[in-house]
């Protein structure tokens, strides 16, 4: 009796060296493949933009007589995106195994473990940017008549910041500190989502026909 459908397209996928359909198997291939290339050029992209924003911000920080800031934001970005490049390389290393399945569960656990690193960098990443803009715009030299008004009109001053101005923000950056993973897994989900849906919907389907074998 001849296969039917349903387990030709079992073997197809599940196995690279099945012969009975070598044309499912492709197809699978080439929808694993799909996926991954998709995500990389769009965390090549993310990469690119964060260094585009950076070198602004540099530039800006210049304009307005803030440059150390502007230069610290820059290393901190560059920092970030020189993180990312390696992890985008470690991408390019994944084993693509004997079958799509395990392929697609190689490129999960990776996007799993780099989500884990990059919270628990961005627990020192969130507030250093926080910390560093807020001081870099009080000292700069746009600000320079407001800092003036502020020193001779209050006297809840804190290295010549405003006290209470300056405990908001250091309150502020720690809680990003705290909720930097939570933070930063929305971000995933904003700029990732659809890929890492297509991808759980893929893994699902191949996960139940090779368990109705």
């Amino acid at each position: 009796m001849e296969k039917s459908i349903e387990n030709i397209w079992k073997e197809g996928f599940l196995k690279n060296e099945a012969l009975v359909a070598p044309q499912v198997n492709n197809l699978y291939t080439k929808k694993s493949q799909h996926l991954i290339d998709r995500f990389k050029r769009t965390f090549d992209l993310n990469i690119r933009c964060i260094m585009g924003a950076s070198f602004a911000l540099l530039v800006a920080s210049y304009f307005v007589g803030a440059l150390i800031a502007g230069l610290l934001l820059f290393l901190m970005m560059s920092y970030v995106a020189y993180t990312a490049h390696s992890e985008l390389k470690a991408l390019e290393k994944i084993d693509k195994g004997e079958n799509s399945f395990s392929y697609l569960q190689t490129f999960k656990a990776w996007i799993e473990n780099s989500i884990e690193r990059y919270g628990r960098m961005y627990r020192v990443v969130y507030p250093g940017l926080i910390l560093i803009f807020y001081f870099g715009l009080w000292f700069s030299n746009t600000l320079s008549s407001l800092r003036l008004k502020v020193s001779e009109s209050s006297d809840d001053l804190i290295f010549g910041m405003h006290l209470y101005t300056t405990l908001f923000i250091l309150a502020f950056a720690l809680i990003m500190s705290i909720f930097s993973k939570a933070i930063h897994r929305k971000d995933v989900q904003l700029i990732y989502g659809g890929i890492i849906r297509k991808l759980d919907d893929a893994l699902a389907d191949m996960k139940d026909l090779s368990q109705e074998q």
